[in-house]
Order: structure tokens, then sequence, then C-alpha cells
């Protein structure tokens, strides 16, 4: 299985340099890897996936059978790695690996397009069917992955042969080049909530909006709001630079409003909030805890960050502003709106239900 955007950190040949499952294990912990650890063994292949230092999921297979989860670290755990095969270790994007702890029912898809035209094509299915996952494309010249949060593509990334790695509009450019060259295997992967706060280090945490019975309101519809909201509160502080909405989950951007994205500083800054964000959140036990995470204000050089969370929602609202500008106002108006946010989309919510 390849991951587009990995980065090799360290590999061991068993034939001269013998390892335990332990030492593998210690040495992932002391690292705070975010990535995976892969396995390729005599008789068998093994993933077990990290994030911020703890196991988060594994892969592993014995002959026709496949295990996952917390069956496949036991089975791992078992055995001895003996002498013969190779162990490495990769680093991946957080949002990558934020995903693929709760990636399940990963299956190969029996059609595969042949052209960009017939990967939007399956990207359309994808997203009337309010598809969040993952979606791998492998070809002759290289692999990619399309990360998908209700059937929006959050992120693309490619990777070439000799081990070149691109992300977003110039992955998906790469991806549609290859199409045209070389026939492509795809596999699909669905993300299961349940399963991602079974393996999330977090401990009680809220539930969100779409685990509920009556699964909350259309996520255009949700999305709609949020934009509106965003742009009410840049209405009212016409000093803020950005505003974005997005997922503590996955940390993908919901919606975004703003006049300052042209600033490729700024636009740089932006990006990193959620990465940032579902680092602390996942570090404090999530919000909603005696300790959780509410409220971040970041200084910086040029500008200053507001992170406002909305525990119920199990996402966040986040303010760029000016660092000449002053943010206590702000900062009210930010959590405010958060609130505000809330009960506005319980409302649409509940008005789904009915």
């Amino acid at each position: 299985m390849k991951f587009p955007g990995s980065k090799l950190l360290q590999q061991w040949d068993l034939s001269t340099r013998p390892l335990s499952f332990e030492d593998l294990f210690r040495s992932c912990r002391e690292i705070g890897l975010t990535g995976l650890a892969e396995l390729r063994l005599r008789d068998t292949v093994g993933l077990i996936f990290y994030y911020l230092g703890g196991e988060v999921n594994a892969l592993y297979r014995e002959g026709a059978v496949a295990y996952n989860g917390q069956a496949a670290l036991d089975r791992l755990r078992a055995r001895a790695l003996g002498r013969v095969g190779t162990v490495s270790v990769y680093e991946l994007p957080l949002d990558m690996a934020h995903l693929l702890r709760g990636i399940t029912a990963r299956k190969k898809l029996p059609d595969s397009p042949q052209n960009a035209a017939e990967l939007d094509d399956l990207l359309s299915r994808l997203e009337r069917a309010e598809h969040t996952g993952t979606l791998e494309v492998q070809t002759g010249d290289g692999a990619g992955m399309l990360l998908m949060v209700r059937g929006r593509v959050s992120n693309v990334y490619w990777e070439t042969v000799s081990g070149l790695v691109f992300e977003k509009g110039e992955a998906r450019s790469k991806l549609n080049a290859a199409l045209k060259r070389e026939k492509a295997s795809l596999h699909l992967a669905d993300f299961s909530r349940e399963t991602w706060k079974a393996r999330t280090e977090v401990t009680s945490p809220s539930r969100h909006r779409l685990d509920r019975p009556g699964a909350g309101p259309l996520p255009h519809e949700a999305a709609a709001l949020g934009a509106q909201v965003l742009g009410e509160l840049l209405a009212q502080f016409p000093s803020l630079l950005h505003a974005i909405l997005f997922e503590l989950t996955t940390g993908a951007v919901l919606a975004r409003v703003g006049p300052g994205a042209a600033d490729p500083a700024l636009e740089s800054l932006t990006r990193r909030i959620p990465a940032l964000t579902t680092f602390l959140y996942n570090q404090t036990g999530g919000p909603g805890g005696e300790d959780g995470l509410d409220y971040i204000e970041l200084t910086m050089a040029r500008f200053s960050v507001l992170v406002a969370m909305v525990p119920e929602a199990l996402e966040a609202v986040a303010v760029v502003s000016d660092r000449t500008q002053p943010i206590p106002l702000a900062g009210a108006a930010l959590r405010q709106a958060a609130i505000d946010y809330a009960g506005r989309l319980r409302a649409l919510r509940q008005g789904a239900a009915d």
C-alpha cells in the first residue's frame, strides 16, 4: 500500500539488523510518530498507524485472512519478527494521518477511470453519496491519494516513482496527466467516526452532529451557514483579514471568508491553523473535558490568530488579524460567534430531522 507524501524516516533489514516488536513500538512512541510502520516479512505484510506517538490502527494479513484494528495489533504482538524481511517507518502529512486513523472497509474498485473526465465522474458520484474517506490511485508513473470529507475533496497528494511529492492542485494535475498515459488501479476506503473515536486518545469527546439520530443538516446547508457566520464576523470587524471554519476531527476546512487570501504569508498561515488546532486539541483532551481546549490566541510578527471551539459540533472558528489591531474585542466577538453558530446549527439540525 503506497501513501503519497510519506517520508521514510528509518528502515531495518532484518537479516542484518535484528529488531523486536517492542523495540519498534518504543522507537515510534519516543519520536512521537505521526505516520506508519510497514512490515514486509517472509509470509505476511503488516501496517501499524501512529498518531502523535500512539498506535491508532493496524492492518495485518495471514494468508487469505486479513485483520485490522486491535485484532491486527494483537496478532502482530504475538509473533516474532524473525530474520527475513524489512521494517520501514514513514512520517505522513497530518491531515492524511488524521483521516487514516478512522479508515475502514478498504476495497479495490472494479472499474478504474482512464482519463480525467472519468475520474471527475467518479468524484461526482462520491460527492452525491457524501463519501468521507480516501481514494487511492496507483499508476506506473506514480501514486495519488485524495482525501474526501462528506463528498468534498479536502486535499490531494501525488508522488512520482522517483519520490517527488506534490500537493493540492498541482498534485491533481499530475494525477490527471498520469491517467492519460497509464492504466490506473483504484482503492476506496470509508471513514468511520465510531472507529476514529475508538482509536483516539481524546477522552469522552462530544459527539459530532452527524453521529446523532436524524443525521443533522445536509453538509451543503451547514457549510452555507458557516460561511454566513464568518461573513457576519468580518462585517463586524473589517480589520480581520481572514476567517475559517474547520472540523476538529479531520482538519478539513468547511468554509472560509476574507479579503486577504492573496497574501502568500497569510495564506500559508491560514492553511496551518487547522493542523495546529487539532494537534493541541488532541494534547489537551478535547473540548468539554475539565482541561479541554476552548480558545486559542497566538501572536506573531505580522499577524494574530484567534481560534474558538464549537464543542458540540467538533468544529472550530478561527480568524486572523493584523498584529497592529487590538484583539480583545475581536476575541470576545469570535467566542460569541462560535456560540451563535452552535445554536443556529442546532436549529438547522432539528429542522432537518423534522
